[in-house]
């Protein structure tokens, strides 16, 4: 033994070098080829992470919106309350009854876009899901309230209002929008 290191004079282990060597270079390839991916996910920034809650709902959006994409009317009233209403910001007074919302829904076959930025929060037999849905110009702010009808959850109320920018203040909401929200458990 010099200096700390073993030297191996056996033919045996002189052959199994060359493989050994092989598959560190063939690691460190892989590991250059991937880095990049794992570099664009851990940079600076929040790391997203999925909640419980918000795999189940997310799940229970995704199944709605592949019945609305199919045209499934059955499937769309299994998922809704029987007193389901859509409740649309810019007209508050005038909700969107259940059946024109299911007739509606199945005629365009438009489920809207895809779901980003959810929160769920855990009321007992109800569940409120909020998130938005698409992007840019089209994007939507969603809550869907959710309640329990024995072993089944039922989509009870939605509130739809466009997302993005507004000149329109809100009570309670000035000031710039926190770095992190703080997570209640």
């Amino acid at each position: 033994m010099r200096h700390g290191v073993s030297l191996i004079s056996s033919g045996r282990a002189r052959e199994s070098r060359p493989r050994a060597l092989a598959a560190v270079g063939a690691f460190i390839v892989a590991l250059a080829a991937v880095g990049p991916a794992f570099a664009a996910d851990l940079a600076p920034g929040r790391i997203p992470t999925v909640t419980r809650l918000v795999k189940v709902y997310a799940d229970r959006e995704t199944a709605l919106a592949q019945a609305i994409r199919a045209g499934d009317k059955a499937a769309v009233e299994r998922t809704l309350a029987d007193d389901f209403e859509l409740r649309i910001g810019a007209r508050p007074a005038q909700p969107v009854p259940r059946d024109d919302f299911v007739q509606a829904l199945v005629r365009t076959r438009e489920a809207g876009g895809e779901i980003s930025a959810m929160a769920v929060h855990d009321l007992g037999a109800t569940a409120i899901a909020s998130f938005t849905q698409g992007h840019g110009a089209n994007a939507i702010f969603v809550v869907d309230v959710w309640r329990k009808y024995g072993e089944d959850w039922k989509l009870a109320i939605r509130y739809a209002n466009p997302a993005g920018a507004t000149r329109t203040p809100i009570p309670g909401a000035d000031g710039p929008p926190p770095d992190t929200i703080p997570k209640k458990y």
